[in-house]
């Protein structure tokens, strides 16, 4: 599992709100731009990666994993040299306050501050028993006025992430910021580096593309615009997705556990996804004796969204890691589930042009 802890601490370290993704854009494409035959970026700053089948008229078989999280981005600058923000992406508002932030200026500088909050001794008892609006909040960088702020370098439409370093809590639990969708990054990074980082490679029944897309954290435009130019066949979504499997949350409101391998999505609130390809990839973890799970229940949506109905539509699948705590400045995975997932994104390669030829 060491290679897929350091890729995934890399990824989530690195500061990529939608919009934002060139960090870590970067590191995806220094490590596969040699593994493909074309690597691209598109208009709306999608890393497009091919590797071509040498089997003529093979079905093109997308990968899809988006590079970007949820964040802030700098609104106002008060001539006092407080910064006010907007969320990017959707965050829990209650959370925010009081948290450490990472501003990233346009030439890359990043500068730390806090989301400053008033202190509980000066509120009344009515005030404490309300979260706080974004409106209201605000983040501190140790600036005595707008000209200091601008002196560092901070403009308005630069963007912040939460300042937290990646840990390892066990053997097999690590916590991170971004892990929606850093964990997809890596499973679609260790699985592109499993079949084609070789001396030996597969020649495969399908023509194999990788989608590392952007703004998916605000609508799915970058897959829907890449896709569209792509033309796939078939889709696999890699994601990291809610585990609420803690205290205080019924089994009925859980979308997945962990410890029981990569969550399977049958439909959520922006795409119904074919049962005939769900039957399929859960028959191929059965045959390979990966763990898997169907995730549950209808909460949520991913890039499959925007994919499934490209064109004349795009028979899609959603697998993704199970993360506490997502969309929120911190998240939990393990990372068997992550390297369970990475093995049954394998096996659906070897196996998509299988389902294509008998999809029912």
């Amino acid at each position: 599992m060491s290679d897929s802890f350091d890729l995934l601490k890399s990824l989530s370290e690195a500061h990529g709100v939608s919009g934002y993704e060139d960090a870590v854009r970067q590191l995806v494409a220094d490590r596969l731009s040699p593994l493909a035959a074309e690597t691209h970026v598109d208009a709306l700053g999608s890393l497009i990666l091919r590797f071509p089948s040498e089997s003529p008229d093979a079905p093109v078989l997308l990968l899809d994993a988006h590079l970007d999280e949820i964040g802030l981005v700098i609104s106002y600058i008060e001539p006092n040299g407080f910064l006010r923000f907007t969320t990017v992406g959707g965050w829990d508002e209650r959370v925010l306050p009081a948290h450490a932030v990472d501003v990233r200026t346009e030439d890359g500088k990043v500068l730390r501050g806090v989301i400053g909050t008033p202190p509980p001794h000066i509120l009344k008892q009515e005030e404490r028993n309300k979260p706080f609006q974004v409106e209201n909040l605000f983040i501190d960088v140790g600036a005595r006025s707008a000209d200091e702020v601008a002196a560092m370098g901070i403009r308005v439409g630069d963007s912040a992430v939460p300042s937290y370093p990646f840990a390892q809590l066990n053997d097999d639990a690590v916590m991170g910021k971004a892990l929606d969708n850093r964990a997809g990054c890596t499973v679609l990074v260790r699985l592109l580096e499993d079949l084609f980082g070789g001396n030996n490679q597969p020649n495969l029944p399908v023509n194999v593309v990788a989608l590392f897309s952007t703004f998916e954290e605000t609508g799915g435009r970058g897959a829907q615009a890449a896709s569209y130019a792509i033309d796939p066949d078939i889709a696999m979504v890699f994601e990291g997705t809610v585990a609420a499997d803690c205290p205080g949350v019924p089994a009925a409101r859980n979308p997945s556990k962990q410890g029981k391998g990569p969550a399977i999505t049958l439909m959520d609130r922006t795409a119904h996804l074919p049962r005939s390809l769900v039957r399929f990839i859960e028959g191929l973890a059965v045959m390979a004796d990966i763990p898997c799970q169907l995730k549950t229940p209808i909460f949520g949506g991913t890039n499959a969204a925007r994919i499934h109905m490209v064109r004349a539509g795009v028979p899609t699948a959603v697998v993704s890691v199970p993360c506490r705590y997502i969309h929120g400045p911190h998240s939990i995975l393990r990372l068997s589930d992550l390297e369970h997932t990475i093995a049954l994104g394998r096996e659906f390669v070897l196996g998509a042009a299988d389902y294509l030829h008998h999809p029912a």
